[in-house]
C-alpha cells in the first residue's frame, strides 16, 4: 500500500508523473526537487519523455523533471518508453514476445527520443507521427507532410530512423 504525502519530509522516494498543471515550468517544482534530493529520495519517473503535445500546446513531461532531479544529485529509475521493459510487457501480452508466427508489431510515436528510440531497442518497426513534437522544427502546421531532406537530417541528428512518418495519427 502507498500513502500519497505533500511534505518531502514524509516521503520514503518520489514517484514523478509529471506537472500537476499543463502551464507549470520546470522551475515550479526546484525547490521541492532539491529538498527530496537533499533527502536522498530516489526518484520514480514513470514517463521519460520530456515534453508533450497537449491540446496544440508544448507542456513539459515527467522526463523534463527527472533530468534535473538528476543534475541535483537525484538517483532516478525510468520506466516507460524507451525502456525495454515497456515493450517487454506490451509484446507478452499480445502473445508477440518470440520470434515467429505471432503478431506483427509497429510502433507509432510521435517522438524520436522515446517512442521511435523504444522502438528501435526492441527490434520493431515504427512510424513517427510528424504533427507532434517534431512539428515546430520541421516547420510544420497539424496534418502537413514534412520535407523528406529535413525529416531525415533530423532523425539521423538524433540518429533514430522510423520506417515511415505519417502526418497525424487517430486512434
Amino acid at each position: 500500500d502507498l500513502e500519497m504525502v505533500s511534505a518531502p519530509e514524509e516521503a520514503g522516494f518520489v514517484l514523478n508523473t509529471g506537472p500537476w498543471r499543463d502551464e507549470e515550468r520546470r522551475e515550479d517544482y526546484d525547490r521541492v526537487l532539491e529538498l527530496c534530493a537533499g533527502r536522498g529520495l530516489a526518484m520514480v519517473c514513470a514517463n521519460p519523455d520530456l515534453e508533450v503535445i497537449r491540446g496544440g500546446k508544448r507542456i513539459i513531461c515527467a522526463g523534463t523533471l527527472a533530468a534535473h532531479y538528476e543534475t541535483l544529485g537525484g538517483d532516478v529509475y525510468y520506466h516507460g518508453k524507451p525502456h525495454a521493459p515497456a515493450y517487454e510487457a506490451c509484446l507478452a501480452l499480445i502473445g508477440a514476445a518470440g520470434e515467429g508466427d505471432g503478431p506483427r508489431v509497429l510502433v507509432v510515436g510521435d517522438t524520436l527520443r522515446t517512442d521511435i528510440a523504444g522502438a528501435e531497442a526492441a527490434g520493431l518497426d515504427s512510424v513517427l507521427v510528424t504533427s507532434g513534437i517534431h512539428a515546430e522544427e520541421l516547420g510544420l502546421d497539424f496534418a502537413e507532410q514534412p520535407d523528406p531532406a529535413r525529416l531525415t537530417e533530423i532523425c539521423e541528428r538524433e540518429g533514430h530512423l522510423p520506417v515511415a512518418a505519417i502526418p497525424t495519427f487517430i486512434w
